[in-house]
């Protein structure tokens, strides 16, 4: 269950954000023993690394960095790190930065993960011997204190977040979430303080470039998944001759996340809402070719999908819970949850996701008092319970993101402009347009002091390549984003995974293993190479095996 909620909750977050201090943006290639986060006068910090408390396998450490880098001498935050210590020491080739994205996600806690088992690792035992592999928490995020927050507790996030819709389409939805989102605005700047003016990717860069040279690295190898791409594009472009064997997994393209035509959000210029569509329609496809092995539609899941929507668009229906308590089925908590599921193909076909979840979604509609939906009662509840489906601001990751993303990016300036703006992209997009348009619609009132935008350029030479891979059909990054950052970086090489889902390392192992040899002997895969997932939803046992 705790790796289908870590799977699950990387759909409501894809993309995020960029910065720069006064003149980073001019900022050419920094000789290897430059000041250490660019900035004279930062302490390299030493590290004293010891067990972790609740996870033996890992080592765990923190650094201080400067809360502000134009300040190196003033106040400081401090960033939490674990490792996994190479296996096989002799042979180790150096550390191996690992960010897990959001921004939001703890590192310190998906290697927590896959040390204890319970997350798959994004590399081969090869790496693992030969790496130590560090994942730190950026500053304000997770492990890292201070760590931003809008509430006290999770009572007060789930009070204000009560009958708020993530997918608001009626005029009193959208009137209650524009009220929600500035509450929620309003606490995040009184718990979090001037805190949120320095979460900016640029810091977190510098902070990067800091903890390179405390590992006693003279160049930093790293992997970056979803915003951990965006946050290794403003490295390598502002510490090139610092950038060793980067691999980024599942592309945030800088300059649409960024800016664009006046109005729009970060979804809109990247395409994630567009993405989430076709990646559904695959869902469809897929669904309808495997027959009876798909639950779902009676060979028309299209049609059945957007018969379930049009009900619910009229209205909640009211489910009758096997202990007679009814429990609302929101268009909100369909729209939501299909937007999440869809990111790992593996929960396609397995209870509680994809078909079987729009199976039993169709039976509930149909009779509101049956043993479907008894059971999609008790299910919402507990999925809800575990940050599934969950309503807007009650998600752990969402006020590093907010802060993150609102501070750096361009978007609609008005609660109208943002109404106008869902209303177009669903026309585009269907119901993914204002799920993904709403994402970020705290930045319409959110104020911050943050002036530090890195804004280009994106053409960095590194002498080593970039590795880039990314889903055919991902949700969240798509694959044209990939495309273009490939374009952008001189020095770089993509790899496409034929399947779906976000985070292509957790689709396929031919993902896994190619980067994993540029890790460990600089092997590139060759011009124009393309990876299967190891999972064909619907599929028989026999063509499942052929993606392998």
């Amino acid at each position: 269950m705790r790796w289908l909620v870590s799977g699950a909750l990387l759909g409501l977050l894809a993309m995020v954000v960029c910065a720069a201090p006064p003149g980073a943006a001019d900022a050419g290639p920094l000789p290897v023993r430059a000041a250490a986060g660019g900035v004279a006068g930062v302490r390299v910090p030493e590290l004293k690394w010891k067990a972790c408390a609740d996870v033996p396998q890992l080592q765990c450490a923190s650094v201080p960095v400067p809360l502000d880098y134009a300040r190196p001498h003033g106040r400081s935050v401090t960033l939490a790190l674990a490792r996994i210590p190479a296996k096989d020491p002799a042979r180790r080739l150096g550390s191996l930065v690992v960010n897990r994205g959001g921004p939001g996600y703890s590192a310190v806690d998906y290697l927590s993960g896959i040390a204890g088992g319970t997350l798959p690792s994004p590399v081969t035992a090869d790496v693992l011997a030969r790496y130590d592999i560090v994942g730190v928490d950026p500053r304000g995020i997770g492990h890292s204190r201070p760590a931003v927050g809008c509430f006290g507790d999770a009572a007060e996030a789930a009070a204000l977040a009560r009958g708020v819709s993530n997918v608001p389409v009626t005029v009193p939805e959208r009137r209650k979430r524009a009220g929600a989102d500035a509450r929620y605005a309003s606490l995040c700047r009184e718990r979090s303080g001037t805190l949120l003016d320095h979460l900016t990717s640029v810091a977190m860069a510098r902070d990067l470039d800091v903890l390179r040279a405390a590992l006693g690295e003279e160049r930093l190898n790293y992997l970056g998944q979803s915003y951990g791409t965006y946050l290794g594009m403003i490295y390598a472009n502002m510490f090139t001759s610092r950038t060793g064997r980067f691999v980024f997994d599942s592309i945030v393209d800088p300059e649409r996340r960024d800016a664009g035509e006046p109005g729009t959000t970060p979804s809109s210029r990247i395409g994630s809402d567009i993405a989430s569509r076709q990646t559904l329609e695959e869902f469809f496809r897929l669904c309808k070719a495997g027959g009876e092995r798909c639950a779902f539609g009676d060979g028309d899941p299209a049609a059945a999908f957007a018969h379930i929507l049009d009900v619910l668009r009229k209205g909640p229906v009211l489910l009758k819970g096997s202990d007679g308590k009814a429990v609302p089925l929101t268009y909100s908590y369909v729209v939501t949850w299909t937007g999440q599921w869809l990111y790992q193909p593996v929960f396609w076909n397995v209870q509680g996701g994809g078909a079987p979840f729009l199976k039993e979604v169709g039976k509930a509609i149909k009779d509101p008092s049956g043993e479907a939906a008894a059971a999609l009662a008790t299910e919402i509840v507990t999925f809800q319970q575990a940050g599934i489906g969950i309503p807007p601001y009650t998600s752990p990751i969402m006020p590093a993101y907010h802060t993150v993303t609102c501070a750096e990016t361009d978007g609609p300036g008005t609660v109208g402009a943002l109404t106008r703006l869902a209303a177009e992209r669903d026309g585009r997009a269907g119901p993914f347009g204002t799920l993904r348009v709403y994402e970020t619609s705290p930045c319409v009132p959110w104020r911050s002091a943050n002036k530090i935008r890195y804004k280009g350029p994106w053409t960095a030479r590194t002498d080593e390549p970039v590795l880039i891979v990314n889903s055919r059909f991902d949700p969240a990054t798509p694959l044209w984003s990939a495309r273009r950052v490939h374009g952008m970086l001189q020095n770089s090489r993509l790899l496409v995974s034929e399947g779906w889902g976000h985070v292509a390392a957790q689709q396929s192992t031919c993902v896994v293993e190619a980067a994993s040899r540029y890790l460990t002997d600089g092997t590139l895969p060759a011009e124009g190479a393309a990876c299967k997932p190891d999972t064909v939803p619907f599929a028989t046992p026999a063509v499942a095996n052929r993606t392998s």
